[in-house]
């Protein structure tokens, strides 16, 4: 990533956000009421057409996945349409990918945050080297990227390694924008703003429908998920 100062960083994301804010009333018109999927759609149309003004090289292509076995964070809004996109799979790609997530979701259900940043847990939804679920993949896979991904092998190779891969600035401050593009819209509609990890939010989201009705009653969409970060604990 191009060297600039943290101050410079949050300065720029924060000019970001505010050439994003106005927009998202309309881009999420009815949370919590509305088709979830198409609202949030529409706010990733927003985010690679932003994100793909940088003209900068990155190493990112099909086919790499290192990047398929980190500890994701998603909202619940991301959780619902991702949940989506999984029934509308063929049945047989569907049933293996709900499989998969109710056993990563299982496998990773008593590890810490700390203990699964550093496992390789490889993604429920990676079906022979590709996303199953691309198009509805949440901000935290669209944002990361790499200029170098030698470093990616590295730390995947080797989990406790300080090695940090190279950011494209733009696409960087982009996506920490964004990011926080989609915790304003979900505090703006009075829904659930927590953050949760991937599996254990998803297997829930698959199996009660009652976590859907709690999101749009503003409740704690998964309250039975013990890895999260709420808008408190984010600083909010």
């Amino acid at each position: 990533m191009h060297v600039k100062s943290q101050d410079d960083l949050m300065g720029d994301v924060i000019k970001v956000f505010g050439e994003i804010e106005p927009s998202l009333p309309a881009v999420f018109n009815g949370l919590g009421k509305g088709p979830v999927t198409q609202q949030t759609m529409r706010f990733y149309t927003a985010f690679e057409d932003m994100i793909t003004r940088s003209n900068s090289p990155i190493s990112c292509k099909s086919g790499c996945t290192y990047c398929c076995h980190y500890h994701v964070m998603v909202s619940a809004t991301e959780t619902f349409a991702i949940a989506e996109a999984i029934e509308k799979l063929p049945q047989a790609r569907r049933d293996v990918v709900i499989g998969r997530v109710h056993n990563v979701a299982a496998r990773t259900r008593e590890m810490t945050s700390e203990v699964y940043t550093t496992t390789n847990v490889e993604c429920a939804m990676l079906l022979d080297g590709k996303c199953s679920i691309y198009a509805a993949r949440p901000i935290a896979c669209r944002g990361h990227h790499s200029t170098d991904v030698s470093a990616c092998k590295e730390t995947f190779d080797d989990v406790h390694s300080t090695t940090l891969g190279m950011k494209d600035y733009h696409r960087e401050v982009v996506y920490r924008a964004f990011d926080n593009a989609q915790l304003a819209a979900n505090l703006r509609a009075n829904v659930d703003a927590t953050k949760y990890e991937l599996h254990a939010a998803l297997s829930t989201a698959l199996n009660k429908s009652s976590s859907f009705k709690r999101w749009k009653s503003g409740k704690s969409a998964f309250p039975e998920v013990a890895d999260k970060v709420t808008l408190a604990e984010m600083g909010g």
